[in-house]
Formats: structure tokens, C-alpha cells, sequence
């Protein structure tokens, strides 16, 4: 079964090797195999990071890491911490990356079978600092990563040289090396040779069009990286990281035009790419559902004939249950998504169960009954799932955006909607308009379709006051917190423009009761959250990083805010 899992993963279809590697995990325990199970688990993590899957990579890894520890296998749980810090590398969680890779290190120094592992935990420490701004920091990793020596003979080291010297090249263009720059990617041109991969191929092409173009051979350089983009559509490689050059050289070279060109190329296949991971997660998580999800529908259409025909008490009763432990089995996976996602500007993962709660108690306030608050709870939780196609440069930039980037910033409401309205749940049609509205305005001069006063559905003029005061209340990588009077100063000052005045008005005494009745508000609005098995099993993995004296930065500072 790993065999196979690994021969789908290798040949670019990781969704197929998800459930089988989880079979595969599910025969290990079976048989009291604790290496196997976690051979699997490590599997199960590596195809799930690459698929955009976040949230199931860390349950898989916070298992691995307590069967590793229990065995004493220090060579796995090098490899576990590893691949650990590539999943958050992936996802945007930088700082905790970090923290991973600095773990893999301190176990893997002084073992020469690990000297592969260390360069290229190096190179990552290197590319995360790289991500964070921190030049000096990540040319100090990539000199370290470049003296582990490169096996000749084998194409996955020299693979990974080439990254190496990618990152390497970038950092140097970063730093105003130049010349430098342009040794470095020639280095890398030399290795990928070697490893004959159209991977290292393209990452090798990357460095030298960037060097050449921050060198004054701008239209080579921009020549050579327009050509990469082509080369890896041909080949259907991910021309992600090129797209991202592509922007970088036309700002270099003055052509703003052309960069916000190529960014709005970068957008679309990042969302392209996330609905697509989405969705294939989602329909993995339908099959693995304990009870068949299509006769549980049917169930629910007779039902709701027999409600229709008695009119009964009873039928009604059953009607709503079944249908809420469905709802919330099937959007299970997709919550689980967009947490992920916010953990690249919120550390502790626990907005938009916040915001989920306190939408539900002002729809109580405002007279909903016991159903649709229900659904608003868990809908409001999918408000921000659009920012999984958002590219990270915007979403955690520091400071203010810039109006191109502010306009890419606003796509993520409809980038939400357009994922939920594909996934054919039932009962998401309100989690499909909160993401899509929840930043109209009742004047009219919100977004994206410049709805105004009733016309704005009412689950999301709910969600938006939510929304608004929890990010207001907490920190974020371009903001300071605000006190919670000023917030709701804030809020109130934007009655009648921004917000429902009605639910504005419900909302101030809402929040004013719930700081009388709570001393952690943060904690009553957030208890949602501590069910949530991707957060207890990150929770797991920082705990044990405390032990060794690191841990993920802000872990413990609960609740950030966002865009």
C-alpha cells in the first residue's frame, strides 16, 4: 500500500495517493506495526501538503511525531520534522516553519546518513526567511545549505542543489548582490544538468533570467523568463514561482503595466489551483463519511415530504437534526481549509470560529430561529475561505496595499463564493452569500456587487459587523489591536454606511452584555475552536517544540486579525 501511495505521488496525483497511504495507515495499527504506521502517516502528510491540505498534513504529523518519540527513531523524527516545516512552508505559516526546520537540525546534527536531510532543511530555513524579509538571516541558512556536497551520480541531490542555488540567487538579488547573483545561477544552471528534471530545469532558468535582469540585461533576463513561463505550461509544471519573478522583474525595470499582468496571471492560477485542491478534498472527505452521504439526502427529502404531509412536531425535530449533523459533517473539511488559510496572518487559527459564534448570538438578537442560527454559526466560519487564493505577498504584506494589490485583495469574496457554489453541499447556499457579501456596505459602496441597504442578504450583514469588530480587536502583521471600546466607537460611527442600523444597534448591546457576562471574551466566542482536531493537533506539535525550548511565535498570543 505505500508502495502504491508512493508511485501516485511521485507521478503528480497526490489525491490518489491519500487514500491509500490512510488504508495503509489503518493496516499498521491493525497489525501493532508502529514504524509502518508511521512510514504512513508521513505519507499521508507529504500528499496532503502538496494537495494544499494543511489541516490533515499536521494531524498526520502530530501522530507520527508520538509514534517516533515513543520508538526513539531519531532518523524519522528528523524526516517527520522536516517535512513538517515544508507543509507550513507551503501554507504561508513562516515563523512556525521555521521553528520545525530549527527542530530537524538540532536532531539531525552530527549524523552523516543525514547530511541530505540538513541541506535541505537548510535551504528551507533559508526560503522561509527569504518570505519574512529577512535576507541576512536566510543567506546565513542557504551558505550553510550549499556546503553539504552534492552526490554526482544521484538526480534528486542535485535536484535539490538547484533549489539551493534558486533561493540562493534570489536572496543575493534581494540583498543587492548582483554579481553574486549571476555565479549562483549559473551554479544552478551546472546542477541541472545533473539532475535532468524539468523541475530543476525551470527553477535553474528562474535564477538566471532574474540575476540577468537585476544585472542590466533587462531584456534578456525578461526574455529568458517569459520563455520559462511557456516551457512550463508545455510541461504542465507549476509556474507559480515564475510568474512571481515575472512580477518582480517588470517592477524592477519600471513596467508596472506588465507586472500587474503577470500578477493577475499568478492570481487566477492560484485560485484555479485552490478550488480545484478544495474541492478534491472535499470529495475525499464525503466518501470517508461514516454513514452514505446520498441516502442521507434522500432521508431528508422524505422527510421533508412527511413533514410537508403531518405537519408533525416530531418530523420536524428529525428534519433539523439529520439535517445539521450532515451540514456540519460535510462543510467538516472545508472549515478545516480555511483555518489553514488564516494561519497566515492569524497564529492562532481560532477568527472565524469567533466570528461564526458571535454572528450566531446576533442572529438570535436579531429573532432568527434555532436552525438558521445554527447555520449561520457554521457558514460565518467559511467567510474568508476566498483568501486561499489570495498569494501571500498580498495577504501578509506589511503596511497598506498598494491599489492594484487592494483590488486582488478584494477577489477572495468571490473566490469564496465561487468555491462554495461549486461544491454541491447541500445547505451552504447561506455560506456561499456570507462569503461573497460579507463586505458590501449598506450605502452601496461595498464590494463586489455594490448591494445596498435589505438587498444585502441578511446572514451577511450579520457577518460583517462580526467580522469588522473581531478584526478590529486583534492584531494583525499590518495593524495594532484595538481596545474594544474603540472598536465599537468605530462601529458605531459607520451606522447607517457601512453596517445595518438595526443590527448595529443589537450588536453594541450585545457586545456591551457579553463583557459583562464573560471576563475572556475571546475565550467564550472561541470555544468552538478547541474541537477543531487540525488545532489540537497543532497544539500537540508546539507543546512539544516548547520542551526544547522553541515553540511557534504567537502561538500562545491567541486570536490575530485579518484583511
Amino acid at each position: 500500500m505505500l508502495g502504491a501511495a508512493r508511485y501516485f505521488y511521485v507521478s503528480g496525483n497526490a489525491f490518489k495517493a491519500i487514500p491509500i497511504a490512510q488504508k495503509a495507515r489503518q493496516l499498521g495499527l491493525e497489525a501493532a506495526l508502529p514504524t509502518q504506521t508511521t512510514d504512513a502517516l508521513i505519507a499521508i502528510g507529504i500528499c496532503s501538503a502538496d494537495s494544499a491540505g494543511l489541516a490533515t498534513a499536521m494531524e498526520a504529523y502530530a501522530d507520527a511525531l508520538a509514534l517516533a518519540r515513543g520508538q526513539q527513531d531519531r532518523v524519522r523524527e528528523a524526516k517527520i520534522w522536516q517535512n513538517l516545516g515544508a507543509a507550513l512552508l507551503y501554507g504561508g505559516v513562516y515563523r512556525e516553519a521555521l521553528s520545525c526546520f530549527r527542530e530537524s537540525l538540532r536532531i539531525s546534527e552530527g549524523d552523516a546518513s543525514l547530511n541530505s536531510l540538513s541541506a535541505g532543511t537548510l535551504t528551507n530555513i533559508a526560503l522561509g526567511h527569504l518570505h519574512l524579509g529577512e535576507i541576512s538571516q536566510g543567506l546565513v541558512a542557504i551558505r550553510s545549505a550549499v556546503e553539504f556536497p552534492v552526490d554526482q551520480k544521484d538526480s534528486f541531490s542535485a535536484l535539490n542543489r538547484v533549489l539551493a542555488e534558486n533561493c540562493f540567487t534570489r536572496l543575493l538579488v534581494e540583498a543587492g548582490d548582483y554579481q553574486g547573483a549571476s555565479e549562483h545561477a549559473r551554479t544552478a544552471r551546472h546542477f541541472s544538468g545533473l539532475a535532468n528534471s524539468p523541475r530543476a530545469a525551470i527553477s535553474a532558468s528562474v535564477a538566471e533570467g532574474l540575476a540577468e535582469v537585476f544585472s542590466g540585461k533587462s531584456d534578456l533576463g525578461l526574455s529568458r523568463l517569459e520563455g520559462t513561463l511557456e516551457r512550463a505550461r508545455a510541461l504542465k509544471v507549476n509556474g507559480r514561482d515564475t510568474l512571481a519573478a515575472l512580477v518582480q522583474a517588470y517592477e524592477h525595470v519600471g513596467s508596472p503595466g506588465k507586472a500587474l499582468i503577470f500578477l493577475k496571471q499568478l492570481l487566477e492560477q492560484q485560485k484555479e489551483t485552490q478550488e480545484q485542491n478544495v474541492l478534491k478534498h472535499v470529495k475525499l472527505h464525503l466518501e470517508r463519511l461514516h454513514e452514505d452521504v446520498e441516502d442521507e439526502v434522500a432521508a431528508l427529502k422524505r422527510l421533508q415530504t412527511r413533514e410537508e404531509i403531518l405537519e408533525g412536531r416530531l418530523a420536524k425535530q428529525e428534519l433539523t437534526q439529520k439535517s445539521q449533523a450532515l451540514f456540519l459533517a460535510q462543510v467538516e473539511v472545508m472549515e478545516r481549509l480555511a483555518v489553514a488559510a488564516e494561519l497566515r496572518d492569524d497564529s492562532t487559527g481560532e477568527h472565524s470560529y469567533r466570528v461564526g459564534r458571535m454572528s450566531a448570538l446576533l442572529a438570535k438578537e436579531f429573532g432568527c430561529d434555532d436552525d438558521t442560527i445554527f447555520t449561520i454559526d457554521i457558514a460565518a466560519r467559511l467567510h474568508d475561505i476566498g483568501k486561499i487564493g489570495i498569494p501571500d505577498g498580498i495577504l501578509m504584506k506589511r503596511g497598506p496595499l498598494n491599489p492594484s494589490e487592494r483590488e486582488v485583495m478584494k477577489t477572495h469574496a468571490t473566490i469564496g463564493a465561487e468555491v462554495l457554489a461549486k461544491s454541491n453541499i447541500p445547505h451552504v447556499k447561506m455560506a456561499e452569500e456570507i462569503a461573497r457579501h460579507h463586505h458590501e456596505w449598506w450605502d452601496g459602496t461595498g464590494y463586489p456587487g455594490s448591494l445596498s441597504g435589505s438587498g444585502i442578504p441578511i446572514a451577511s450583514r450579520i457577518t460583517a459587523l462580526a467580522d469588522v469588530f473581531d478584526a478590529l480587536t486583534h492584531s494583525r502583521p499590518y495593524k495594532q489591536a484595538w481596545t474594544i471600546d474603540s472598536a465599537l466607537a468605530e462601529i458605531l460611527s459607520l451606522r447607517g454606511r457601512q453596517f445595518d442600523p438595526e443590527l448595529t444597534d443589537l450588536f453594541l448591546a450585545l457586545v456591551s452584555r457579553l463583557r459583562r457576562e464573560h471576563d475572556d471574551l475571546d475565550a467564550f466566542l472561541g470555544m468552538a475552536a478547541r474541537n477543531s482536531a487540525f488545532l489540537q493537533a497543532r497544539e500537540k506539535i508546539n507543546k512539544t517544540l516548547e520542551e526544547r525550548g522553541d515553540g511557534f511565535p504567537g502561538a500562545q498570543t491567541r486570536f490575530d486579525m485579518q484583511r
